[in-house]
């Protein structure tokens, strides 16, 4: 696993999934990126019932027979959780983005228990998913190393941390794949070593995330720094952090990808300030990206 694998937001019209919505994005999109991370955190899951999640685990399977489908089963229940995982391998997909459980306080202990179990419920490959801000959970470079040694199923992880040296730890100590997970600090996690990025910036300037992705594979640091320097910066500078879902349906409602910019409570969809600055950090993005 590696590459670009963006985070979904969920589309919303009058409270149900819009699944034209999402095949614009994916049109708008799919040339650029490796694959796509479902119902996770971007994607509302903590709103959406499981049968939401297994139906949209299905059109994309359906659609996407050839991209990497990763599918969040973050969850405070076990037996869902395994539930809606067991349907995404009955339907192809064979990786799941696995937070900590949140709410209740965890101790790595914790974490490697549920983590297992879910693992051995599901048979699947585990990305686990570093965010210390919204499961109250944070995990030294160590910790992550045991945890994945007691997990064996565990073979990524996405790293929402701002602590680079977390990243370096990890791909100087183990065989896991790290992915860029905080569009805010997107070029810093790839200085630091990343194999990919779980991030949103992907879908907002999907071209030219890629030209500077792949020429920073390809040993031009500063032309890809340029690239990112003149689009994706400005942009995330504005779009950041903590209100991304909102402000991203607003981004694309504007853009005609979404048709409406709606959000499940207890999210509120973003006001008329948050959408304004949102469309200038992309405007002035967009501009710097046009030939």
């Amino acid at each position: 696993m590696k590459g670009n694998i963006p985070v979904i937001p969920t589309p919303f019209v009058d409270g149900k999934i819009d699944y034209e919505d999402f095949e614009r994005l994916i049109l708008h999109t799919g040339d650029y990126v490796e694959g796509y991370v479902i119902g996770g955190s971007t994607g509302e899951a903590p709103a959406l019932s499981a049968e939401e999640r297994i139906e949209i685990a299905a059109f994309f399977a359906n659609r996407l027979p050839g991209k990497q489908i990763v599918i969040g089963l973050g969850h405070t229940n076990l037996a869902e959780a395994s539930r809606i995982g067991r349907a995404a391998v009955d339907m192809g997909i064979r990786s799941a983005l696995v937070p900590s459980p949140y709410y209740f306080p965890n101790s790595l202990g914790m974490v490697k228990a549920y983590v297992a179990k879910l693992a051995a419920n599901t048979g699947m490959d585990i990305v686990f998913y570093d965010n210390p801000v919204t499961t109250g959970t944070t995990f030294a470079t160590e910790q992550l190393i045991e945890l994945a040694q007691a997990v064996p199923a565990i073979r990524a992880i996405k790293m929402t941390d701002h602590n680079m040296e977390k990243i370096r730890g990890l791909k100087r100590e183990t065989p896991l794949a790290v992915f860029a997970g905080d569009d805010i600090v997107c070029y810093r996690a790839i200085e630091a070593g990343v194999d990919g990025s779980m991030i949103i910036a992907p879908l907002i300037y999907p071209q030219a995330f890629k030209e500077g992705w792949d020429l920073y594979l390809a040993g031009k640091r500063e032309e890809s720094f340029a690239v990112f320097a003149r689009t994706v910066l400005p942009f995330v500078h504005m779009f950041g952090p903590g209100d991304e879902i909102p402000t991203t349906k607003a981004l694309f409602r504007q853009l005609g990808l979404f048709k409406s910019a709606e959000t499940r409570l207890p999210l509120l969809p973003a006001d008329a300030a948050r959408t304004r600055e949102t469309l200038l950090g992309y405007e002035y993005g967009l501009a710097a990206a046009l030939p």
